[in-house]
């Protein structure tokens, strides 16, 4: 039988959510349509059969989705609709709250729910009673709960979940793209650092520009580049000017997914010094920006934050170390920018072992599995 699922998103696609698009895109195994609130970057995410309830994210649009934040429901008429137009075999919610809100709709069609949890989802909402209450509910509704990796799974099981009902399934890229946009940049003499995360605190950004002051201090061919844009932009810039490293560091903004595959390719070393903040806001699993980075055969200078430390392999295809030690940050950083052969030999690893585990391919056929199994 071929399945049909049927997405439930807020939104059909965020910039920063195309390892979605991904996972639903190249998964030729099962027939997809999308649920969502509203649509954007249509032209990034081409898909057929996406279904918003609203043509666009207006002022009705955005009072509507603000009732229901406050009631945690999404009204299930709309999208009843569509589930009887598109009669799918099952429900995937993305991100637990995402599933939440579209409870009723769960009940109404008696169809079975997966859901996949990201990060947010994990820690931040889980400090909230209301939302303690709500996913013991959710995890007895549902039938399968994915997490990207062991930390994330024994998270959502301290959450309550059975244990039977988790399963981790890796994030994972599209492998042959990535690689496909990888362009060396052996001619130059620089040794280029790549940083994603200006938006969230959880990312790390002061660490982030701390740590490269001081490593390019030791090693005066680094140089940064920061791709997104986001409150911390300002901060980090200041830091950088006090530290006399401004010119050497290059702010990208937001650029589509093609771009930001070409800064990665032609990049030595990601940082990703990924922190807990202080209202409790984690990564969950690990950024997808480390999985890409993995793949294209780019090292990885990062921390022991979530599941990072379960992707990058500490000394054969990265260098971690504890969340918020900057020191250690940058002397990692420093010592991978001074030292060519290891960063080679990490970046062969990393090649090499990556997408074993990390391939969007990989990624679709675990999922499908699980999808099977919860029908049987």
């Amino acid at each position: 039988m071929r399945i049909k699922v049927a997405h439930l998103i807020n939104s059909y696609l965020p910039l920063t959510q195309g390892w979605m698009h991904n996972e639903i895109a190249c998964n030729t195994e099962c027939d997809a349509c999308v649920l969502c609130r509203y649509r954007q970057h249509g032209d990034l995410f081409p898909l057929d059969s996406v279904y918003p309830v609203f043509d666009t994210y207006g002022m009705f649009a955005s009072l509507s989705m603000l009732l229901a934040r406050i009631r945690a429901r999404y009204p299930s008429g709309p999208y009843l609709e569509m589930i009887r137009r598109e009669k799918p075999h099952l429900l995937h919610g993305h991100f637990a709250p995402e599933a939440w809100r579209s409870i009723d709709l769960v009940r109404a069609t008696g169809l079975p729910l997966v859901v996949t949890f990201y990060g947010v989802d994990v820690d931040k909402l889980a400090r909230r009673r209301a939302w303690q209450r709500r996913y013991l509910r959710l995890f007895d509704l549902g039938r399968l709960f994915i997490a990207e990796g062991p930390h994330m799974a024994s998270r959502i099981a301290a959450l309550g979940c059975p244990r039977d009902k988790i399963r981790v399934i890796y994030q994972a890229a599209d492998a042959e793209r990535v690689r496909r946009h990888a362009k060396r940049n052996a001619s130059s003499e620089a040794v280029r650092v790549l940083y994603v995360g200006l938006a969230r605190r959880k990312k790390g950004p002061v660490h982030a520009v701390r740590a490269f002051a001081d490593a390019a201090r030791k090693a005066p061919s680094l140089e940064l580049h920061i791709v997104g844009d986001g409150p911390f932009r300002r901060v980090t810039e200041r830091i950088l000017s006090r530290a006399g490293m401004r010119k050497r560091v290059t702010y990208h903004g937001y650029v589509d997914p093609g771009r930001y595959l070409e800064l990665l390719g032609s990049s030595d070393i990601l940082l990703a010094p990924s922190i807990t903040a202080p209202d409790g806001d984690t990564e969950g699993g690990a950024p997808v920006c480390v999985i890409e980075s993995l793949l294209a055969g780019v090292p990885v200078v990062g921390t022991t934050h979530c599941d990072i430390p379960h992707i990058v392999s500490h000394g054969e295809t990265g260098l971690v170390c504890a969340e918020g030690d900057t020191g250690m940050l940058a002397e990692n950083l420093a010592r991978l920018a001074r030292d060519a052969g290891m960063r080679r030999r990490m970046a062969e690893r990393a090649f090499a072992v990556a997408p074993a585990r990390h391939d969007i391919r990989v990624r679709v056929k675990e999922i499908t599995g699980a999808y099977r199994a919860v029908l049987a």
